[in-house]
């Protein structure tokens, strides 16, 4: 892709990729993207590169089986501010960092992450008409969202993960 041809990126990655292919995502994205760039990541493997701050989704309690490992309620995002949008037109609740959104309904995807949540990053950091792309696609969640909202999208997904 061209230098500087997306208007945003907002993704989530396997959460298993070394961190040499991080490094090269990530420099990836800093290369095509103008603008602010979101990474969902588990605490565990962390996205850290310069200009970094955090956010936290606080997932919902789950079903699965915890009874020889602790479950993980929080997953991180990553959060690269640059010279994108700031819209600051929204309740103050949008912009605390901590997040508690839900995935409604029952989803084929397994790291499905909730429409509210993607909406709220999306009005936050684009304008209509602005172009976002999802690198690691999965289950469409950011497209989906994204088109409702009048941007357009790139989607992206690998399934040899």
């Amino acid at each position: 892709m061209d230098k500087s041809s997306v208007d945003l990126i907002i993704t989530d990655p396997p959460y298993n990729l070394e961190r040499n292919l991080q490094r090269f995502y990530h420099r990836e994205f800093c290369r095509i993207c103008k603008g602010s760039i979101l990474v969902f990541c588990s605490p565990e493997n962390q996205w850290k590169f310069s200009g970094v701050k955090y956010l936290f989704w606080i997932k919902p309690t789950s079903t699965k089986n915890y009874s020889k490992n602790y479950g993980r309620f929080v997953e991180m995002i990553c959060y690269y501010p640059r010279n994108g949008v700031w819209n600051k037109d929204l309740l103050w609740a949008n912009y605390t960092g901590v997040y508690t959104d839900y995935v409604i309904g029952r989803t084929e995807h397994p790291h499905e992450k909730p429409e509210s949540l993607i909406e709220r990053f999306i009005n936050i950091h684009s304008n209509p008409g602005d172009i976002i792309l999802d690198p690691f696609a999965g289950s469409g969640t950011v497209a989906r969202v994204a088109e409702r909202l009048g941007r357009k999208t790139i989607s992206i997904e690998c399934q040899d993960w």
